[in-house]
């Protein structure tokens, strides 16, 4: 599958799930209740499309990028809000735990733990030893805080907390090697260096659209923005222009 196919079934979902979510995550601001964690119910692995409900994860398989097949509908409990890949892994969040599952069978995901340190009910990305974490002050989870938290996931069913950045208004982040893409809501999209990856480094941040998500696709950004979706390219020295974007 080339990459605009990639892109174009990425896009088609994420505007399906924005147009469902977009009203909640708006409504979500510092000292009011809301919809907790990260708008990002949906991720590209192994070949499949995954997308989580509140109480079910669906696995597509891409074979044809034109038409993807449901080849497995996994029951995963209740209050389920987020989605993360990781290798043969997938991080699955709830407001009571993050489950951990894999991808040995592509089609077929299968439970291999959970995590009760991360309140999973905050967007997570990780890579084989690390996992950084967004809250939110006034989210459903009872946050208190709104901050990047770094998390050491060498035993990944207990994360030992390692760093906190603050924030302003933190939702969806992701990560491409040494760089950490986090959105801030209003306040822009913050471009981090990982040379240290436990303490990261603001590099930029990027103005003009509040940001609610992001997903990473090769030298692409899918941004999940205020009224829509944008699509960045990234360019040599940590550019990030913007290409195109679809409102609603």
């Amino acid at each position: 599958m080339n990459r605009l196919s990639s892109f174009l079934v990425i896009l088609v979902a994420s505007l399906c799930l924005y147009a469902c979510s977009k009203d909640s995550a708006k409504s979500t601001t510092p000292g009011t209740a809301g919809q907790g964690g990260s708008l990002a119910r949906f991720t590209i692995a192994s070949n499949h499309l995954y997308i989580v409900d509140g109480q079910k994860l669906y696995a597509y398989s891409l074979a044809n990028a034109t038409t993807p097949q449901l080849k497995s509908t996994v029951e995963l409990g209740f209050n389920i809000e987020t989605i993360y890949s990781f290798k043969d892994k997938l991080f699955i969040g709830s407001q009571e735990a993050m489950y951990i599952y894999s991808l040995t069978n592509p089609a077929q995901p299968s439970k291999l733990g959970a995590a009760s340190h991360v309140r999973a009910c905050d967007p997570v990305v990780a890579n084989d030893s690390i996992a950084y974490v967004t809250v939110r002050a006034g989210a459903t989870c009872g946050g208190t805080q709104s901050a990047l938290l770094v998390y050491d996931i060498s035993n990944v069913l207990n994360p030992v907390q390692k760093n906190v950045t603050p924030l302003k208004s933190p939702y969806g982040l992701g990560l491409r090697d040494n760089r950490l893409y986090v959105c801030d809501g209003p306040n822009g999209l913050n471009v981090y260096d990982l040379s240290d990856p436990i303490r990261p480094q603001l590099l930029k941040q990027v103005k003009g659209e509040v940001f609610f998500d992001v997903i990473i696709s090769d030298d692409l950004l899918i941004c999940m923005i205020d009224g829509g979706t944008a699509l960045f390219q990234l360019g040599a020295n940590d550019a990030v222009t913007m290409m195109a974007k679809i409102t609603n």
